[in-house]
């Protein structure tokens, strides 16, 4: 790799720190796990997937919770597995996808492929502020879809309360 493209990559790292936060150098260890998924990504899709492919997704805030979408169309839920990392920072969603029997005896001569089958396995960074419960977390399977639900975690109120002495 060329110094040019290790340049760029650093400079699509720093445009997204935010520099008067506290936690800066968490930010830019964020960023440099994003940076190397992406590059990862990017290799997996040069060289042919001997191993497992990865399924696309989508990663959005709500006020309540942080929402992955996946998709992962022609999977049987029960092949299905997610996983919250122990320090909440990333999802992993892994299963495989099969081939109907009858479909790839029936096969004599190929002319195009571009649907993986097989093992895939998927980890999706969480945003770098979001706080999120490590109960709760749901994940719904639906229309080749898979929907991971994970609540933000409570702020603690800022209400004082009055507690009256007895005596």
């Amino acid at each position: 790799m060329g110094s040019g493209a290790f340049q760029y990559r650093i400079r699509v790292s720093m445009r997204h720190l935010h520099w008067q936060d506290e936690g800066w150098v968490g930010q830019m260890d964020q960023d440099f796990e994003r940076a190397d998924e992406l590059w990862r990504r990017f290799l997996h899709s040069v060289v042919a997937p001997d191993r497992f492919w990865e399924p696309r997704a989508d990663v959005y805030e709500t006020r309540d919770a942080v929402k992955i979408r996946v998709e992962l169309p022609g999977v049987k839920p029960d092949s299905i597995h997610v996983e919250l990392a122990a320090d909440l920072r990333s999802l992993t969603v892994a299963g495989v996808r099969e081939e109907e029997r009858h479909e790839t005896e029936e096969r004599v001569l190929f002319h195009q492929i571009e649907i993986y089958v097989g093992p895939f396995e998927r980890e999706i960074l969480l945003p770098p502020d979001a706080e999120v419960e490590r109960t709760g977390v749901e994940a719904v399977y639906r229309d080749g879809f898979l929907l991971a639900t994970l609540p933000r975690r409570q702020k603690a109120s800022t209400n004082h309360v009055r507690v009256s002495v007895k005596g």
